[in-house]
């Protein structure tokens, strides 16, 4: 499986090779922690990615990832403030695994975008650390912890792999949360 995601990353005429080596490392970092998660539509998406540079006049996030269009774009005036790019490459890259063809994770009609923001980063924390300066959406994270104390790390986890945002919104019902 992992080799087919390879060959899926060579096949990219976009993305340059030091890039491509980058993203294979992240990549085979995540399988290895995360090894039953399917990475055929990461392939899949991977095989024409177009990676893009902007400023925060046109995206104020350091790293945003677009399903629609299949462009992972980061913000090059915040990055040189002092973030790590591997990190940020791998929360960006956490996005395109989680995505379908009409959300990212749970974030559906930017519905939960913060929670998925945070659950994203928490994810990115754990496989990659952070050696930048600068830390990365600190009070989604903050947030998302509490959430995850109430409904469950595995509701978490599972709704943003699967992209099952009912399954985030039942769990949050049946503890009481209500919108």
């Amino acid at each position: 499986m992992i080799e087919d995601v390879y060959k899926a990353i060579d096949s990219n005429s976009n993305i340059d090779s030091e890039v491509k080596t980058n993203i294979k490392e992240l990549i085979t970092i995540f399988n290895t922690a995360f090894p039953n998660i399917d990475l055929s539509n990461f392939a899949k998406r991977v095989k024409d990615l177009k990676i893009e540079k902007s400023n925060r006049f046109v995206n104020k996030r350091v790293v945003k990832y677009n399903f629609s269009t299949n462009v992972l774009e980061f913000n090059i005036t915040e990055i040189e403030k002092g973030y790590d790019m591997k990190h940020i490459l791998m929360h960006g890259l956490l996005n395109v695994i989680s995505s379908n063809d009409v959300q990212s994770g749970f974030n559906y009609n930017d519905k939960f975008k913060a929670l998925n923001a945070g659950y994203t980063e928490i994810l990115t924390n754990n496989l990659v650390g952070n050696d930048g300066e600068l830390s990365y959406l600190d009070e989604e994270v903050i947030s998302t912890n509490l959430i995850a104390s109430i409904i469950g790390d595995d509701v978490l986890f599972d709704s943003y792999f699967k992209n099952d945002t009912n399954k985030l919104v039942a769990a949050l019902v049946n503890e009481g949360v209500e919108g």
